[in-house]
């Protein structure tokens, strides 16, 4: 009984680990309300996942809010930029949705509007996952991101799957968005981090690695 009880314990692990998600969740979506912080939280809620979550290394409290106040002046900067960009999607698919009802061709608009916005999606969460992983100016940090994604098609479609099933499953079951996002971010993680393992150095592969054999013991 002495093992089962043990932190080393597997099964402990995994316990202790979904309930730091459901709380790390829950912190993202607190930090999340005044909306011009929705940057900055994301880019914790990302960086703690990677580091505490899937490496099991500190505490989410400590991790999240060094990384919320740390990358909050330029995680909220980029934010705001993405924030009239999804205001102004918001506008032109209803809109072009107004015009499909009322039976007019050009309504058919919205599908390709859809299409961006999936795009600008995955665009947005590879940025604020660079930014919790990486340091740079705002002009290389959304150039860098961009090509990432768009050059690992494959890395981005299970962000862009996950992502969006996150979005329709909290509308849908909205009593379970305080966990919903947290499973989401793990995957996206997965494979964000095998994108950006291509572009490291070696010391930064090193240091991952050493993670990685620490994690699996």
């Amino acid at each position: 009984m002495a093992g089962f009880f043990n932190a080393d314990n597997k099964l402990w692990s995994s316990v202790n680990s979904a309930v730091d998600a459901v709380l790390l969740n829950i912190m993202w979506l607190f930090t999340c309300i005044p909306i011009f912080t929705v940057g900055a939280a994301t880019t914790a809620f990302y960086y703690t996942t990677h580091k505490v979550i899937r490496n099991q290394r500190s505490s989410i409290w400590k991790e999240y809010w060094a990384s919320f106040k740390g990358n909050f002046k330029q995680a909220t900067k980029i934010w705001l930029i993405f924030l009239v960009i999804f205001v102004l999607f918001y506008f032109d698919i209803n809109i072009c949705l107004e015009y499909l009802k009322a039976g007019e061709k050009i309504g058919v608009m919205a599908y390709f509007f859809y299409g961006l916005l999936a795009v600008v999606l995955v665009w947005f969460m590879y940025v604020f996952a660079y930014i919790a992983r990486f340091e740079d100016t705002i002009k290389t940090t959304l150039k860098n991101a961009a090509i990432m994604a768009f050059t690992n098609p494959g890395h981005s479609l299970i962000v862009l799957l996950f992502v969006a099933a996150a979005l329709i499953g909290c509308r849908i079951f909205l009593m379970f968005s305080w966990f919903i996002p947290a499973i989401a971010m793990v995957f996206i993680n997965l494979a964000v981090e095998k994108v950006f393992r291509k572009y490291m150095t070696e010391d930064e592969l090193a240091v991952e690695q050493e993670n990685d054999m620490m994690r699996n013991k």
